[in-house]
């Protein structure tokens, strides 16, 4: 099916007015971005908006982000290693108390981390337009390690207070009865997770030990020791400047939402005691709080909120005109002081789903519309059919969705109670459990391949993801990493004396993998300077490190090391092997041996020959096409 897309893709060229559209838009954009260095385009933290600001105002934004003494401060270096080598330890220490197993192990062990990079998210519905701090931390030495630790905490965390999501919460409000004098109010944190207190956070754990120790063989102590390790490796770069987060939780911590669940719902069972509030009455989605109180209770009940630490904070909005929003509802109150919910956008938001001229599958744009429109069903108990029919319309419409679409779904049954199944008979294979797998988004050929899969293998889940963003085009504000310590990469070392190139990758850092192949050298240097010869076994015997190496003997050459090119990259170790293989086998100079890619499945072979670009003057002492298999040899 690829390669007949490929065939098909040579002979028609896209001459459509919307793919010659976005491309013009997309060439205009880059020119622009090209020229105005100056210019940071990011999209806001609320509302699906973007915002367009100038570099230099950012970084003064930033900075005095990161100059709050209160809860950063600013080291002398970077300390990635230090925490790499006590994160490894922690995990040793685990490993050898047999508290894990060694799968286990080796996913928490980290040798190739990079210090995070903090970057500031606009919140475009505030005045000044504040950034909000964001640090990253899937490349950190703790990040899987976090990850581990918060998976064992949500299983065991309940909540009284806690709703799902806007349905959930409009299956409590709708029909509630308000007491007389009784308000509607909101209560919101502060900056919530610069400001939650470790010993808080310790407390929490405690009082909850007894339901997470169901869920982990590591004592309590241990446990505390772990997360307070995890809450401590906060830091980050930027600017070149090295911090390290001293209070709160990072933004961007897989351990940090549910400390902070931990810490509120303490806060809320405290506060809502203090203040004899039925726990019914008050309803949390994370750090927004919906609560009903009497009219002469509200200042006493915030003062009890900012009782019960200094660093946690709460705003309040009161319902005004009978109204008050929450999450992506107006919670009206009825003249019998009956609560309805109607669907709600905030005057921030930008109004723009997945428009429909996107490249994006047929089903996502139906999927994306039909949510719209059961969303606006469902929390809209106080407009009419024919009202809601009226504001869904406008909404699809501003997104380019045809009328007669938009009709349709409008007017389609909803689905019917699936039946349940009958019970197997002992003979039926059907125990193999379902994997979901994504595939990049390619019209037409993403939609064939699912097909395919699902059909051939019942078991495989098949969705697709775009690749083609606008978010890919626009400047990144983060600090860039340096090449060398980037990591699950394919390289390309170049020959410094003809045009053949060595491809590899490595797990590690870079840097560590070329101070690999640079020993090799050097090893191969000292047996000449001893007086050896290239003929002689004790350099032969070298051939078989790297095909580096052997082309070095071969041929008398040196490879380039400072001029190292990182040709590919994934976050999935187990993609890497495949990607090195691909890349080896479309490079017409490349000198790696035929091994490298024989594990390449032979599927592949007619579209690498496609891939391919003809070799051309290539020099005898490059020997590529010999080491290519002959599936895959250019005609």
């Amino acid at each position: 099916m690829i390669q007949n897309y490929i065939n098909r893709t040579k002979r028609v060229s896209n001459t459509d007015s919307l793919t010659q559209f976005c491309k013009k838009a997309i060439s205009s954009t880059r020119q622009f971005i090209k020229n105005n260095p100056d210019v940071l385009i990011m999209e806001a933290d609320k509302g699906n908006r973007t915002v367009i600001m100038d570099l230099q105002d950012y970084n003064m934004k930033m900075g005095s982000l990161v100059e709050d003494t209160t809860i950063y401060e600013e080291i002398k270096r970077d300390p990635t290693t230090k925490y790499q080598k006590d994160n490894n330890n922690i995990v040793r220490r685990l490993l050898d108390l047999k508290l894990i197993d060694n799968r286990t192990r080796y996913k928490l062990t980290n040798n190739a981390a990079v210090c995070p990079r903090i970057y500031g998210q606009p919140k475009a519905h505030k005045p000044g337009l504040p950034l909000r701090p964001v640090v990253p931390n899937v490349t950190a030495p703790t990040y899987e390690l976090s990850k581990y630790i918060a998976n064992i905490l949500q299983k065991a965390f309940s909540s009284s207070f806690n709703i799902k999501d806007s349905y959930a919460f409009c299956e409590y409000v709708n029909g509630l009865q308000v007491p007389p004098d009784h308000l509607i109010v909101s209560f919101d944190v502060i900056s919530l997770f610069t400001n939650v207190p470790i010993d808080l956070v310790r407390q929490g754990i405690i009082s909850m030990w007894t339901d997470i120790k169901k869920h982990t063989n590591i004592n309590l102590d241990f446990f505390i020791e772990i997360v307070e390790f995890c809450v401590d490796a906060s830091y980050f770069c930027f600017r070149g400047k090295f911090y390290h987060q001293k209070f709160g939780t990072a933004m961007g911590s897989p351990l940090s939402p549910i400390l902070a669940d931990i810490v509120l719902e303490n806060l809320m069972l405290w506060a809502a005691r203090t203040a004899n509030i039925p726990p019914e009455l008050i309803k949390k989605y994370v750090d927004d709080t919906f609560i009903i109180l009497h009219k002469n209770q509200i200042e006493t009940t915030l003062h009890i909120f900012n009782r019960y630490n200094t660093h946690l904070q709460f705003t309040c909005e009161i319902e005004k005109d009978n109204k008050l929003a929450f999450l992506d509802t107006m919670v009206i109150r009825t003249e019998n002081n009956t609560l309805k919910t109607d669907w709600y956008a905030k005057p921030i938001s930008s109004g723009r789903l997945l428009n429909f001229y996107s490249f994006h599958p047929y089903d996502q744009k139906i999927g994306v519309a039909s949510n719209f429109i059961d969303r606006v069903r469902a929390f809209s108990k106080v407009k009419t059919k024919h009202e809601q029919d009226q504001l869904i319309l406008q909404r699809l419409q501003e997104n380019n969705y045809p009328k007669p679409l938009i009709n349709r779904l409008l007017h389609r049954q909803p689905p019917l109670p699936q039946p349940v199944p009958a019970l197997s008979s002992p003979t039926t294979t059907d125990t193999e459990p379902i994997q979901y797998r994504s595939i990049p988004y390619v019209h037409t050929l993403s939609s064939m391949i699912s097909k395919t899969l699902q059909n051939n293998i019942p078991s495989i889940r098949v969705t697709t993801r775009s690749t083609n963003t606008n978010q890919k085009l626009y400047p990144n504000p983060k600090d860039p990493v340096p090449q060398s310590h980037k990591y699950n990469i394919v390289y390309e070392i170049p020959c410094q004396n003809c045009r053949s190139c060595y491809v590899g990758m490595t797990t590690n850092s870079l840097q560590k993998r070329l101070s690999g192949h640079q020993s090799t050298i050097n090893s191969l240097d000292n047996k000449l300077q001893q007086g050896h010869q290239y003929h002689e076994p004790e350099i032969q015997h070298l051939k078989g490190r790297t095909a580096l190496v052997e082309h070095c003997i071969d041929h008398q050459h040196r490879f380039d090391l400072t001029n190292t090119r990182i040709v590919d990259h994934t976050f999935k170790r187990s993609t890497l092997p495949i990607l090195e293989m691909c890349h080896i086998a479309t490079n017409p100079h490349t000198i790696n041996r035929r091994t490298d890619t024989d594990n390449l499945n032979r599927s592949y072979s007619n579209i690498i020959h496609t891939l391919r670009k003809p070799v051309r003057d290539l020099p005898q002492t490059s020997h590529s096409n010999n080491n290519i298999p002959s599936s895959l040899d250019v005609q």
